[in-house]
């Protein structure tokens, strides 16, 4: 449902663990016994949503379920935060949702730590590509892409060919801080957004590039789960519509929750 208002009308117990200033939706997990890990973007967070599959999972599982969703995260939320990595490793199995190549610094620019959607410079390497554009007028990493993308589709494609060597690259090494099960989630939202099928510039071979270094890929397609009959099961202000049309419906979390318990439980030693 929607309603007027500032706020979304969810409490989504906002935490932070430990040393880490990262924060996530809650309540507050302790991490001090067998636990799973989520670890992702907004999807895992599960904003507009009351019940996100990170909870339903652990219903489903009867394991203990953290959730390290972060609104717009990409991978340097994960891999630059070194206290935090230490908290995840701790995880029996981790589940680490693809995300775009969009919001991580790379050659070109670097992008915020913790909001990683946010655009903080470019580099020499881009200035000296693209000497007519002011990276001034950018505040998010998709707006400048876009604008970019326009100005030239030939020289965007160096551009995406290295957010694409430099998102392989970040994954393996988060994935090389992770010393339990590791389990790839991809959810196929069927949207696009700009930059073709999301999660943007992630191709399945560079998920297979990854197959020596994880257990298993989960694939969830939940395209027909978007759409504005699926809104009226959400919670957001009216004037945030817009943003809870590209948002993980609860048919969704359902769905991806469903198959992820067959693949975690397993995992878990537990029947499937």
């Amino acid at each position: 449902m929607s309603y007027e208002g500032r706020s979304d009308g969810l409490d989504y117990y906002p935490c932070s663990y430990e040393a880490s200033r990262t924060v996530f939706r809650g309540p507050l997990s302790a991490l001090d016994a067998p636990f799973t890990a989520v670890i992702g973007g907004s999807e895992v967070y599960g904003r507009y949503v009351e019940d996100p599959f990170t909870d339903q999972l652990a219903e489903r599982t009867g394991r203990r379920v953290v959730n390290f969703g972060v609104m717009n995260g990409g991978l340097d939320v994960f891999a630059q935060d070194a206290a935090l990595m230490r908290l995840i490793a701790r995880a029996d199995v981790a589940v680490i949702q693809v995300t775009g190549a969009q919001n991580l610094s790379n050659r070109y620019y670097t992008v915020h730590p913790r909001r990683n959607d946010r655009f903080l410079r470019q580099s020499q390497i881009m200035t000296a590509l693209y000497r007519d554009v002011d990276f001034s007028d950018f505040t998010f990493t998709r707006h400048m892409l876009t604008t970019l993308r326009k100005v030239s589709p030939d020289r965007f494609r160096q551009i995406e060919a290295e957010l694409q060597v430099a998102w392989v690259a970040r994954m393996r090494l988060l994935l090389s801080r992770l010393p339990g099960r590791r389990i790839l989630l991809w959810v196929e939202t069927g949207q696009d957004r700009g930059f073709g099928q999301e999660p943007a510039f992630v191709t399945l071979e560079m998920v297979q590039a990854l197959e020596g270094s994880i257990d298993g890929i989960v694939q969830v397609d939940v395209a027909d789960t978007y759409g504005e009959a699926h809104l009226a099961a959400m919670t957001f202000p009216e004037t945030e519509r817009g943003a809870a049309r590209h948002a993980l419906t609860p048919a969704g979390h359902t769905r991806v929750a469903e198959t992820l318990a067959r693949v975690v439980r397993r995992a878990n030693g537990l029947a499937a």
